[in-house]
């Protein structure tokens, strides 16, 4: 790599940093090219060079926050690969909750409100944003398919609107995985998702004062109705 090469990459490092900061303080949509121009002590035709619009610069940042996440809860996963499948199903989910704590702003730029006006590229952004999960639908499936998850009774009635969708989407997704266990796995992460987002935007702690406990405490409740063994309290390995 060239130093000319080299100064490109930490300026574009410098762009996104300072995107960042931009939207922890005024929200996602808040991303604006002349404004970061302008704390960089750039012009904004400068900053053009590197990103040619906002929608550019915010599909890269897109980008990167799924791959870190991915590649956050992929680690996890890899230091539990040898334990058993209910602690790899947790090691998951406790993985995802600890990325967004500790990267609240991009989180929220993945999941939370979308930007007015942007419309992310699916060719890029879907693709991406399944990375985070394919550990989690290779644990549920390998749970299912060894007799250890139960699927409960509610979860086989897929309504029939959902199961006509499922039957295009499961195998242009490439998963082959039964409807009730996808939508088990949805109800998962809707659980997962819906208690960090409280989190974050504060609304949990005031009530359960220590949130991490409650996730544990609630996620562990859910997978033992599936028939899954929860680690006990303050267990590691399982």
């Amino acid at each position: 790599m060239t130093r000319r090469d080299r100064l490109r990459d930490l300026t574009i490092a410098e762009i996104k940093a300072t995107a960042r900061q931009q939207m922890a303080e005024s929200g996602t949509a808040g991303i604006s090219l002349s404004t970061i121009a302008r704390a960089m002590e750039m012009t904004a035709p400068a900053l053009y060079r590197y990103f040619a619009s906002r929608d550019q610069l915010v599909t890269a940042l897109i980008v990167d926050a799924f791959n870190d996440l991915a590649n956050a809860i992929q680690a996890a996963e890899l230091a539990a690969e040898t334990k058993p499948t209910p602690l790899k199903i947790a090691t998951s989910c406790l993985a995802y909750r600890e990325w967004a704590i500790a990267h609240p702003v991009d989180f929220q730029l993945i999941y939370g409100n979308p930007i007015p006006g942007y419309v992310a590229p699916a060719e890029i952004t879907v693709p991406l944003a399944r990375r985070p999960f394919n550990g989690l639908i290779r644990h549920f499936l390998e749970a299912y398919r060894s007799g250890e998850l139960i699927i409960p009774i509610q979860y086989t009635l897929v309504p029939a609107t959902i199961s006509a969708h499922l039957a295009v989407w499961l195998p242009e997704a490439g998963y082959d995985l039964p409807e009730p266990l996808l939508c088990l796995l949805m109800s998962t992460w809707a659980r997962m998702h819906g208690m960090v987002m409280l989190e974050i935007f504060e609304h949990m702690g005031p009530v359960v004062g220590d949130c991490a406990a409650f996730y544990r405490y609630e996620l562990g409740a859910f997978l033992q109705q599936l028939g899954l063994t929860w680690p006990k309290e303050g267990s590691t390995d399982g």
